[in-house]
């Protein structure tokens, strides 16, 4: 029996997103605060233009975490991951960098040697699961100013800080 303290973790499925994903993706973004939430067309266009380098962690039919990414079209070596998410309920348990290595394990990312992220200096949950990679795969993770938060104007918003891990030498079998 589980100790009261102990959380039951559901089992995952892993897998592209479709165009139904995207109204609980978006509502996903929604709820997983301080992540910038995009407009639900460009979680349907994640779901149906960029499916291929995107991913869901689903249970029992309900979407629980999600990555969306992109090839850097100069540098078809680069991952760039754009957001992370994942259901409050099931955080603390590894999913995200799961999520991730599920992403990178797809045949036709096979050429990715880095992954670069952006991260405000107060994600430490972000920046975890970067240099987590970085550990795993024994490589470098690197850190430098792409977007000043005096670039997001009025607002108050958060520098940008871009994270570079690799070189990733293999994803299978890590």
């Amino acid at each position: 029996m589980l100790s009261d303290q102990m959380k039951q973790v559901p089992s995952m499925a892993f897998r592209k997103p479709t165009v139904e994903d995207g109204p609980s993706i978006f509502d996903l973004v929604n709820r997983s605060k301080p992540l910038d939430v995009n407009s639900r067309y460009l979680y349907l266009l994640q779901c149906s233009h960029f499916a291929n380098t995107c991913a869901v962690a689903e249970s029992d039919g309900s979407v629980q975490a999600f990555i969306s990414a992109y090839v850097l079209p100069d540098q078809p070596e680069t991952l760039f991951v754009w957001q992370v998410a994942v259901d409050a309920s099931v955080r603390g348990q590894g999913l995200a960098g799961r999520l991730l290595v599920h992403l990178l394990d797809r045949d036709h990312l096979s050429g990715i040697r880095f992954v670069e992220a952006t991260v405000n200096p107060s994600n430490n949950a972000s920046r975890n699961l970067f240099a987590s990679l970085a550990r795993k795969h024994n490589c470098d993770m690197t850190e430098s100013m792409l977007f000043a938060a005096a670039l997001f104007g009025p607002e108050a918003h958060e520098a940008e800080i871009l994270l570079r891990v690799g070189p990733i030498q293999s994803i299978e079998n890590q």
